[in-house]
């Protein structure tokens, strides 16, 4: 009979929301990724697929650590977040606190296992768009977002980033004649 009412059930699969629809998805995201947090650390994958019904409907976001901090970040500095959302908002980033603290080495480990996976992704581009420019601009904008996201996980690491590296990824850049100013 639960089927049944089911169908006829209008009360949204998400939590009510005091914020415009798109930040409470993103909203939900990042509760559904903190919930899975000590799951993702102790566990050997670095792309989580996450599944959650939002108000713009179901969202399949890939999680890990860096996506997580992106939209906390985005959260955080939204002006049009509620004040309900923003004690949610408060608890995803202390469920990541708290992971950090518990976790470090696990976190180091998924974090440079991040940075790994989106060098290899920016030079492979690179190298791509060297040979095919044409074909390879299309994906230009969603590139430079990787690309953002090496800087992102840098700085999540601090010390335990690589040294140099942004400076040798800078050579390479220019090597390619690449222009990353439009981060």
């Amino acid at each position: 009979m639960s089927w049944l009412k089911g169908l006829f059930d209008s009360t949204p699969p998400y939590p009510p929301s005091d914020s415009p629809s798109a930040l409470a998805a993103e909203l939900i995201e990042a509760e559904a990724m903190a919930n899975e947090l000590e799951d993702y650390l102790l566990g050997d994958r670095l792309f989580r697929q996450i599944v959650v019904e939002t108000p713009m409907g179901t969202r399949r976001p890939k999680m890990t650590l860096g996506c997580l901090w992106e939209r906390i970040q985005h959260l955080q500095s939204a002006v049009d977040l509620g004040p309900e959302d923003q004690k949610r908002l408060a608890a995803v980033q202390d469920a990541w606190d708290t992971a950090r603290r518990l976790y470090p080495e696990q976190f180091k480990r998924k974090l440079r296992r991040e940075l790994d996976s989106y060098l290899k992704n920016w030079k492979y581009y690179l190298e791509q768009r060297a040979s095919d420019p044409e074909r390879w601009d299309a994906d230009k904008k969603a590139e430079l977002r990787n690309r953002r996201r090496v800087e992102q996980v840098l700085r999540l690491l601090g010390s335990d980033a690589p040294y140099g590296l942004m400076d040798d990824l800078e050579t390479l850049e220019r090597q390619h004649k690449v222009e990353v100013t439009e981060l």
